[in-house]
């Protein structure tokens, strides 16, 4: 290519900046769209794979009934080769001076796992100094640094610290707590934590370790939560269980043995009185029936259970994951159907830049350059503004979109700022779509041009034939509009390729908008649906058994007491080759017809309500959804180590959260051979204040047989707060797909005035002012909009529900309507697009040299 051919080809790019810098726009604005999502779901996951491994995250736990002991380290010790292993002590207490329920833990000497990270201070170095959770400045703000922290519980658990004044000198976060909020269950106070605190190893009098952490080596290098890191984490959970088997054996004769050892002095003493006192002495039976009682109890002490849990227990570890696989799910098809639409609007401008050149284009074959010569000005016009606006749009989404998703997910965890990585595969697939885009369209359209002969191509494209229109037969309507409509309705449908096109951008742009304020209803329903109108209950009461009478008079006797569901709740595994495993809470009320006060059954489009009866189950829409089952069909479910039964669903409720499964007791009875056991309680109350609920909860578990106490207003501000920070990610969808519809508008605009150029100077000699012409175009502008407005409706309707299902995790299901001012917002923001395109194209118009315009090329 000659040096004449590049002044040409920058010579166009100057004379016609406008269509560069608008396909450059386009380009940039679908491909950082487009790489910025896709970068984003791994951005989050590698932010939370170094943070792991920095910290050192254990990749198992190991807890038992009993505590844990030097034998259980020996067996752990003997496997060092495979796994670094660490005990911890805590005591979980209930600070009765602000009702909140903190982890007290002993920092090992040396963090070989779940080492913690400093946000201020440092960590303790002397006995009488603490260190206090993040979460702990939050829910109290008066804590500082060098501050006195006092331990003020029951005086049960104060005996068990060798002090309880301590000076603070540190906050810090735990990759254990992943989630800023939750901190996990506890038995103690109000059943959940509200944040943990560290001291130096002694301060504890327990002579048991609570918890072994372990982490495995062959996990060191294995990106979490993918099948192999599953994987081979179920293999690790197999080999622990089979090496700390015999320990329960071990540690119930070390327990009985201990028990003995206590109890040997008063044999000692009763034996002692049997040679000093007759035989009948009451004295000498009753001693004697209580040591058979103290022996009795000895040889009932059955073994220890062990408790082995992986990361997944983890507050927060879960969850992030699910997150980030949202967003994952998001950038499946949304970048798509963006970039999709640029790619429409880029063959129209170069379709439109073609025409322009026609006469540029037959000079040049006049002179003798081949077509291959000629066409390549087109396609290096395109490429440079296509490579231009890729570079550009790489550096801008992979560095914005990843930061600003992850910030409004950054409230939610305790996890450093990400690291934007480029991913390649998606930025050469970026940069080939928009090279298709660009040099894609120019070749469609030269390959007509190029074959037409100089002197066809030297002469202007004759204007498109006027045709009579379908409308001009309905006499009654045609005859009543004015001049200026019928020119409008003719100009429209004269020109159907332009038509398509506008109508088809709009569509799409007005599309993704209703996609992102549908996403917004879909998210903010489920926590409106789910709390205020599916459950009406504020509290759930697990025990250990049947309600007993004191537990009864102890719940009733509550201030906030209003009414209670009496039912057998237990966590069942639903299991099905071809389906992932799902655990759903199996829900038996004591009295079924009672339950519609607590929880509403119905069906999730015609509201009509379900009754528990005997002959079958009902589980909610999720379930079904998963495991393909309908009204009528069989559930294969396991409750705990029983064989599994097959429950026949009866109905299929609506439900969003979780996974649940109805039965009446009787059915109970008939699946599993023996009557339910009622171990909680579906509580409601006639007051809704925080620190009254804490104290609820703390009452209750003083009572023996107690085990938790779960308050709904915990689970109300957690799901809250996690789809608040979804609003967010879809602000970036709405905001994205605004920026799209108002360059769609502009280019197509731009194009429709450029081609019609004498036309309109045409008019503007006849006599039309300014504004006149401005609504000649506008009135043709404004139908189209409608039109596309009407169309991306039904788009709109369907990419909502495609990214639903895609973006929904197994244990959650978005609400799947579309309120109808979502609509009325992306329609108003289309036409105020619209208009805001036609006020600058009415100074445009002002501007128009008409003897230019109006010259012939003959």
């Amino acid at each position: 290519m000659t040096k004449s051919f590049w002044k040409v080809l920058f010579r166009e790019i100057g004379h016609s900046k406008a269509r560069f810098f608008s396909i450059m726009l386009i380009i940039f604005l679908g491909v950082a769209f487009y790489t910025g999502i896709r970068a984003t779901g791994p951005d989050m996951s590698q932010a939370a794979t170094d943070y792991y491994a920095q910290q050192k995250l254990a990749t198992n736990s190991i807890q038992s009934t009993a505590g844990l002991t030097q034998s259980d380290l020996t067996v752990l010790h003997q496997h060092r080769q495979q796994l670094t292993y660490q005990a911890v002590n805590y005591l979980d207490i209930n600070q009765l001076n602000n009702n909140q329920v903190v982890r007290v833990a002993e920092l090992p000497a040396t963090q070989k796992l779940n080492r913690v990270a400093i946000v201020s201070g440092r960590l303790p170095q002397k006995a009488n100094e603490i260190v206090l959770d993040q979460q702990a400045r939050t829910l109290q703000p008066k804590l500082k640094l060098g501050m006195t922290y006092r331990i003020a519980t029951t005086s049960q658990r104060n005996r068990q610290f060798t002090r309880r004044t301590f000076k603070i000198v540190g906050f810090v976060n735990s990759p254990r707590y992943v989630e800023t909020t939750d901190r996990g269950v506890t038995t103690v106070g109000k059943g959940t934590l509200d944040y943990f605190a560290l001291v130096k190893p002694g301060t504890l009098t327990t002579k048991v370790a609570s918890r072994i952490d372990v982490g495995f080596k062959n996990l060191r290098h294995v990106t979490p939560y993918t099948a192999k890191y599953n994987r081979i984490n179920r293999e690790n959970t197999a080999k622990l269980k089979r090496w700390l088997r015999p320990q329960a054996a071990k540690r119930q004769a070390q327990l009985q043995r201990q028990a003995r050892a206590q109890l040997a002095p008063q044999v000692t003493q009763v034996q002692q009185l049997t040679g000093q006192l007759p035989a009948n002495s009451p004295i000498l039976q009753k001693a004697q029936a209580k040591i058979k009682q103290a022996q009795a109890k000895i040889n009932a002490i059955g073994q220890p259970t062990y408790l082995y849990t992986s990361r997944a227990a983890n507050p927060g570890y879960s969850e992030y994951h699910d997150n980030t696989q949202r967003v994952v799910a998001l950038s499946t098809v949304f970048p798509l159907f963006f970039i999709a639409i640029a790619a429409l609007i880029c063959l129209t401008t170069m379709t439109r830049m073609v025409a322009e050149l026609r006469i540029q284009m037959g000079t040049l074959k006049a002179l003798g350059y081949s077509n291959t010569v000629i066409g390549s000005e087109f396609l290096l016009y395109g490429g440079l503004a296509s490579l231009l606006g890729t570079l550009v749009g790489v550096g801008f989404g992979v560095n914005f979109f990843p930061r600003f998703i992850a910030q409004a997910y950054g409230t939610m965890y305790n996890l450093p700022p990400i690291s934007a990585q480029y991913i390649w595969p998606d930025i050469l697939i970026a940069l080939l779509i928009a090279l298709i885009c660009t040099m894609g369209s120019a070749l469609i359209v030269l390959r007509v041009d190029l074959r037409s002969s100089p002197a066809t191509l030297m002469l202007p494209k004759a204007p498109k034939a006027g045709k009579t229109l379908w409308l001009e037969h309905w006499h009654g309507l045609w005859n009543r509009l004015n001049f200026n409509h019928k020119v409008t309705l003719r100009n429209l449908f004269r020109y159907k390729q332009r038509l398509l096109m506008t109508v088809l951008g709009i569509a799409g742009c007005m599309a993704m908008m209703i996609t992102g304020f549908g996403l917004k209803d879909s998210i903010g329903d489920i926590s409106l649906k789910q709390f205020n109108q599916l459950w009406h209950y504020d509290a759930i009461v697990v025990r250990n058994g049947t309600q007993t009478t004191q537990q009864r008079r102890a719940l009733h006797a509550e201030k906030l007491y209003h009414n209670d569901l009496v039912l057998k709740q237990a966590q069942v595994s639903v299991e099905k080759s071809g389906v992932a495993d799902q655990t759903a809470t199996l829900s038996v009320p004591q009295h079924p017809q009672q339950l519609k006060k607590f929880v509403v059954l119905r069906d999730r489009q015609t509201h009509r309500t379900y009754q528990l009866n005997n002959r079958g189950a009902i589980i909610d829409e999720k379930l079904a959804k998963l495991y393909h089952v309908k009204v009528g069909d069989q559930l294969p479910i396991k409750l705990g180590n029983r064989p599994t039964k097959d429950v026949r669903v009866a109905a299929i409720a609506e439900n969003y959260m979780d996974h649940f499964i109805y039965l009446s007791p009787t059915y109970y009875h008939h699946l599993f051979d023996q009557r339910p056991t009622y171990n909680g309680n579906l509580v409601q109350f006639n007051a809704h204040q925080q620190q009254q609920e804490n104290t609820f909860a703390n009452n209750l578990l003083k009572h023996t047989g107690m085990l938790n106490v779960t308050l709904l207003s915990t689970q109300k501000k957690t799901s809250r707060q996690m789809l608040a920070s979804m609003n967010l990610v879809v602000l970036i969808f709405v905001v994205a797909a605004g920026a799209l519809a108002l360059v769609v508008l502009y280019n197509l605009t731009n194009i429709n005035v450029s081609e019609r150029i004498r036309e309109l100077s045409t008019i503007k000699v006849l006599g039309f002012y300014d504004g006149e012409v401005t609504m000649y175009i506008f009135r043709e502008n404004l139908i189209l909009t409608l039109m596309g407005i009407v169309v991306g409706c039904f788009f709109g309707d369907w990419l909502h529900t495609y990214i639903l299902q895609t973006a929904e995790t197994n244990n959650l299901m978005f609400s799947p309507g579309i309120h109808p001012l979502s609509y009325v917002y992306a329609a108003v923001l289309t036409l105020a697009f619209s208009l805001f395109v036609m006020f600058f194209m009415h100074r445009k118009l002002k501007r128009i040299n008409m003897l230019d315009a109006l010259q012939s090329v003959d």
